[in-house]
């Protein structure tokens, strides 16, 4: 099911931003627009509005939301190929491709993240690939379903510094008395069972030495 952003979806928070948006809109339509099995968008609703508030906008921060999820994408689509099938991708700062859940056989999706530098954009990608029918590997069709994601951060990619240990271990104490004490079980489980049997009578000797001793 599609997410609602309000009470008219995604028209209704992209036209929140008034008549002068939508007029540069229309001019800049042309180059992005592509083929599609969908009829044309049909004309947004008008700005919803609070109950309680005459005239004030319900909430300032829709027209904010810049990242878009492409759903219901073949489960084999790969980055490159779909991005090869979205040019010319308008401006934007993040792209991934989610690969489908196997868990969830046979309903396998792929889908992808996009976030648009300019909120403007994101009507026209709308009007471009809602609906859009996708080709899989199989020669099945996809309907791809455009909508606001859910989540509108983006993961920030963290920089692991390195790490002041690394190849030190040579110098280790603890590891250079580990060495120590390995070479010498080597030297031990490789020697001859004479010299093994030499040694055990050699302590026992000072063994029985030491009990006579005592006594």
């Amino acid at each position: 099911m599609r997410s609602e952003e309000g009470a008219g979806g995604l028209s209704t928070a992209l036209s929140a931003r008034g008549p002068s948006w939508r007029e540069k809109l229309s001019a800049a339509e042309v180059p992005f627009r592509r083929e599609s099995p969908r009829r044309d968008t049909a004309v947004a609703p008008t700005q919803s509005f609070s109950d309680s508030g005459a005239g004030k906008p319900r909430d300032d921060k829709r027209t904010a939301l810049s990242k878009v999820v492409l759903r219901r994408l073949p489960p084999g689509l790969t980055k490159e190929q779909l991005e090869e099938q979205l040019r010319p991708l308008p401006a934007h700062d993040y792209f991934e491709v989610v690969a489908a859940d196997l868990s969830l056989y046979p309903h396998l999706y792929s889908r992808a993240y996009i976030n648009f530098r300019n909120p403007d954009d994101i009507l026209l990608f709308r009007d471009r690939f809602d609906g859009y029918i996708f080709i899989g590997s199989k020669g099945l069709e996809y309907p791809a379903v455009v909508e606001f994601a859910p989540f509108q951060k983006i993961a920030k990619k963290k920089l692991r510094k390195k790490d002041a240990k690394t190849g030190s271990i040579e110098d280790d104490p603890e590891y250079k008395q580990f060495l120590e004490t390995y070479s010498l079980e080597e030297e031990k489980s490789s020697a001859s069972p004479e010299t093994l049997l030499g040694e055990i009578e050699v302590k026992t000797r000072e063994l029985l030495e030491n009990s006579r001793r005592k006594a």
